[in-house]
């Protein structure tokens, strides 16, 4: 009895913290979204659109050396949390090490990748005066985005050790640093250049801070001057190598449609599609910031080789995951009509059909997103990557076949198709063969889980369905109402007594410190020694 409730404690406190993870995460989503949409028009107001342009320019150079990293961030999490899971800290410094080591070697990589593009601006820019600048903000840029590979692994650390906390007020805080530091410049009278060393200065404290905080959290995160180890290197690459693969693949499924559109349609209406999928990228974010944090728990419970755990901590995420994507998903297709006509004018009316379906193939995508956290962290993530692919492609031939009889509704179609031949037809089967789920089970658990939300979704849509009118204030208060009906019935009707209990105290305990593998597990029920011999069926009642 002693010892259930010791662990009752701390699956409390490692609830609070991804609890905490989810709400701190949406809160950062909301605010980039508010700042975002206010600094782009007061910039180009205050530049013009010449100078502004060479802005774009230069931060899509310097966007391309993301894929310098080779996903090997995300690899560092993953063996780190594996290593905490086998309570071998000796393997934790070890990874550290190696891949802060790699890391600084990609930021040598990136400094000299910028030394070349300053070298030849004179063959972007004509004029003397314009080269001058534009290789000056190259450089100022290229040592902001070097400076940030080696803090990766800081990064990495931090998730590894669940202080999503500190990683969501560090990027509030770079984000505050960034806007004001922009704002006071432009308004002093700064140009283009002062833009630049705004941006880098915004980034040096916070950058002094993760270091810092993740030396704190992780004793054995100090720097070593051993050897690399072989064994290291090659367990790091490969599982980077499909992270990079599948992030490739992403720009194909999500980013080529306005090429086609162009092309096959014409540019004008490149922007009504921009209208339909605008709010796409927020909804992609909204999910993954609400469950993204299970990844790293699903890491620590592979390394322990507690299979059961993996599996529970898995379906309640899932729950969680198509409770939100349901709601957000059909809140868009009803709402987005009226929204349009408020916010872009009738004109742009003929967007809305393809919102809805897009929204239809992103909640195909979002609601099995724990199925690609458990993927990566059981290191069976190369599915993915296959998976994006073959999406990607599909995406494009029907894009291609549909775009001239059909238009912007034909691109947005080639992107439903490919979502509901991978992520229904494809996806659940193959997840539960790589991590040994019974697929039958595993379908009804989805089933009555997508049930359940879509009728509590229609009765709160119902309710609400007098605010469905072009007005800001209709909208918004509907919206709030039934956002509340939602949460309460989902709150009795989705998730289970237990699951109640622990959500509950992990709310309630905000003094509540420590953190231990096995609290994940006992999160998901208070009987640990019940958990084998439980079943999908098991969680529903």
């Amino acid at each position: 009895m002693e010892k259930s409730i010791v662990m009752t404690g701390k699956s409390s406190s490692t609830g609070r913290r991804l609890l905490s993870a989810s709400v701190l995460r949406l809160g950062n989503l909301i605010v980039a979204a508010v700042v975002s949409l206010f600094l782009m028009p007061f910039i180009v107001h205050h530049l013009g659109d010449r100078l502004y342009g060479f802005w774009s320019l230069a931060t899509a150079y310097i966007g391309y050396y993301g894929l310098l990293d080779l996903g090997l961030s995300s690899a560092v999490s993953q063996y780190i949390c594996m290593a905490i899971g086998r309570n071998d800290r000796a393997e934790c410094g070890n990874v550290f090490n190696v891949a802060l080591r790699i890391q600084s070697l990609f930021a040598g990589v990136a400094l000299l990748a910028t030394g070349t593009i300053a070298a030849a601006a004179p063959w972007f820019c004509r004029n003397p005066a314009d080269a001058a600048l534009f290789w000056r903000v190259i450089v100022i840029l290229g040592v902001n985005a070097a400076i940030g590979f080696p803090v990766r692994v800081y990064q990495g650390v931090l998730d590894a050790e669940l202080r999503f906390d500190i990683q969501s007020w560090l990027a509030t805080l770079g984000l505050a640093l960034r806007a004001g530091l922009i704002v006071w410049a432009i308004l002093a009278g700064g140009g283009l250049l002062a833009l630049a060393w705004m941006t880098l200065l915004a980034t040096l404290p916070v950058v002094a801070l993760q270091i810092w905080l993740a030396r704190r959290e992780a004793p054995w995160a100090r720097i070593d001057k051993m050897l690399i180890k072989r064994k290291s290197v090659k367990g790091l690459f490969p599982y980077s190598f499909y992270t990079l693969l599948a992030s490739i693949a992403d720009t194909l499924r999500f980013q080529i449609d306005p090429l086609v559109i162009t092309g096959f349609v014409g540019l004008v209406a490149v922007t009504h599609y921009r209208v339909a999928s605008v709010f796409m990228r927020y909804y992609i974010d909204a999910v993954y910031s609400s469950i993204g944090a299970f990844q790293q728990v699903l890491s620590r419970l592979h390394g322990a080789g507690d299979r059961t755990g993996v599996e529970r901590v898995f379906l309640f995420a899932t729950k969680v995951s198509i409770c939100i994507s349901v709601f957000i998903g059909v809140s868009l297709i009803l709402w987005g009509k009226p929204f349009i006509s408020r916010w872009m004018g009738a004109k742009y009316e003929d967007a809305y059909g393809p919102m809805v379906a897009l929204s239809l193939a992103v909640l195909l995508d979002v609601v099995q997103s724990p199925s690609i956290n458990l993927l990566y962290a059981t290191i069976n993530h190369r599915f993915y990557a296959y998976a994006n692919w073959a999406e990607g492609i599909i995406n494009l031939l029907f894009s291609l076949a549909l775009a001239r009889p059909l238009g912007i509704l034909g691109v947005a179609l080639g992107t439903l198709i490919g979502a509901l031949v991978v992520r229904v037809g494809v996806q659940p089967w193959w997840v539960c063969k790589a991590v040994g789920l019974d697929y039958g089970r595993y379908m009804r658990f989805l089933a009555r889980n997508l049930v359940r939300c879509g009728c509590l979704t229609g009765a709160a849509m119902a309710i609400s369905a007098w605010g469905l009118k072009p007005s800001y204030s209709h909208m918004v208060t509907s919206a709030i109402c039934a956002t509340a009906g939602y949460a309460a019935g989902s709150w009795f009707l989705v998730f289970s007594g237990s699951e109640r209990q622990q959500l509950q105290a992990a709310i309630a305990n905000r003094n509540q410190k420590g953190l231990e593998l096995a609290a994940v597990v006992a999160a998901l029920s208070s009987e640990t020694p019940r958990l084998s011999r439980l079943s999908f069926d098991d969680l529903e009642s």
